[in-house]
């Protein structure tokens, strides 16, 4: 998928007014997945068909004029529900909860254009989606991002090591066949 400009919520952003007024910062904490297409709302308090939810697994923060946060979640978990087309993202706050807790989410922001498809989710397929923030949008210093305990850098660690060992295997395999051509010609000799 395309990097997505996602449409602010009202209930979103009274979430971040109040903490704000009582001294708080939302924490940016989820992304999640729905099916259904459709053009956005500011009125808005959830996905119109949530299919999935994941935490928030790393960000990048950008300090230009811009004031730019890109957040990162992964889509990994074995499904229960069957495959299904993603048409709408969401991206939750929450306060006052631990990082990666499930509980209190308000929805921050929607993505979604009629009549378009942004992928397809099958039990089979990791998707590591970004989606970036314009923090210039939302009131000064009133959120953060809490990314959950297995960040981009652990996931990306994980990938590289189960490569490193299917490379290794290929290669212990490959020396093993030269190895046997090698007994074999110096046996005929």
């Amino acid at each position: 998928m395309s990097a997505l400009t996602l449409q602010f919520t009202q209930v979103g952003l009274d979430a971040l007014l109040t903490a704000k007024t009582n001294g708080k910062k939302a924490q940016i904490s989820h992304m999640a997945f729905g099916d259904a297409s459709y053009t956005p709302s500011q009125t808005q308090t959830s996905l119109r068909s949530l299919k999935e939810l994941q935490p928030i697994r790393d960000d990048n923060y950008e300090t230009d004029e811009n004031h730019q946060v890109t957040v990162v979640a992964l889509f990994d978990k074995a499904m229960s529900a069957p495959e299904y087309t993603i048409r709408e993202v969401g991206v939750y706050i929450q306060i006052d909860e631990p990082a990666g807790s499930d509980e209190n989410l308000i929805l921050l922001g929607v993505y979604s254009e009629p009549n378009r498809t942004l992928g397809y989710r099958t039990p089979d397929v990791k998707i590591l989606q970004s989606v970036t923030l314009s923090l210039a949008q939302l009131p000064s210093d009133s959120v953060e991002i809490k990314p959950g305990v297995d960040n981009l850098n652990m996931l990306l660690d994980n990938e590289l090591a189960d490569l490193t060992l299917v490379q290794l295997d290929t290669m212990h395999r490959q020396l093993n066949q030269e190895l046997r051509l090698l007994a074999l010609e110096n046996a005929q000799s």
